[in-house]
């Protein structure tokens, strides 16, 4: 019996130094979760881990069974966020032909589109008869008096930025339109006409 004592004694500094070889140390740089907030992932197990603010980095003495689970778990966390949703602002205009000057200039940047109602000869003159406005967030749907959408995304081309609206619907006093359609970031666009004489006009801009 002594001598199955004597055996045991000898042979436990040896497994521990097993298990402590078995050990290896790895430094887990993190680009945008917090090594603390990982480290507390692992609370329960009992394994060295160490976390440093200052350059983000998680310290882990571990088995590599171990070190693996915790290189799993920061790749599923250390993502860059999402970037913010982007401000979508969707201006229709309603504009009508007339036989006279109007007194009241269209917004500048529909100067354009009075110039090509000008150069028919039919018209002397542009006024600005209806206005509607639709502010939403990229992705969501939205609904502002006339004007009714599914959703709107931002799209990044060669030759600028493009904002496709899907299920757009305008409702004005004399005019209709139920379409997807794409719109050059900041120009103005006829997306329909109404009667008698008239243009429906869209403008998208982005806010960041």
């Amino acid at each position: 019996m002594k001598r199955l004592s004597i055996l045991i004694l000898l042979l436990v500094p040896a497994l521990a130094e097993d298990a402590t070889a078995d050990k290896t140390t790895r430094m887990f740089p993190l680009k945008y979760a917090d090594a603390d907030q990982i480290r507390r992932l692992f609370s329960t197990y009992s394994f060295p881990m160490s976390s440093n603010r200052e350059f983000n980095v998680l310290t882990v003495t571990a088995p590599p069974a171990f070190q693996t689970k915790v290189e799993a778990a920061i790749k599923e966390f250390d993502v860059a966020p999402a970037p913010p949703l982007k401000n979508i602002e969707l201006t229709v205009y309603m504009l009508t032909g007339s036989d006279v000057v109007s007194p009241v200039p269209v917004p500048k940047e529909l100067e354009a589109i009075e110039k090509q109602f000008m150069t028919r000869g039919a018209f002397k003159g542009v006024r600005l008869t209806d206005t509607q406005v639709l502010r939403i967030r990229s992705g969501q749907p939205g609904e502002s008096g006339g004007i009714r959408l599914r959703a709107a995304a931002v799209n990044t081309g060669e030759k600028g930025r493009m904002i496709s609206f899907e299920g757009l619907r305008v409702a004005l006093k004399t005019a209709m339109v139920n379409a997807d359609m794409d719109l050059p970031e900041g120009q103005p666009v006829v997306i329909g006409t109404s009667n008698p004489d008239g243009l429906l006009v869209a403008i998208a801009k982005v806010s960041e």
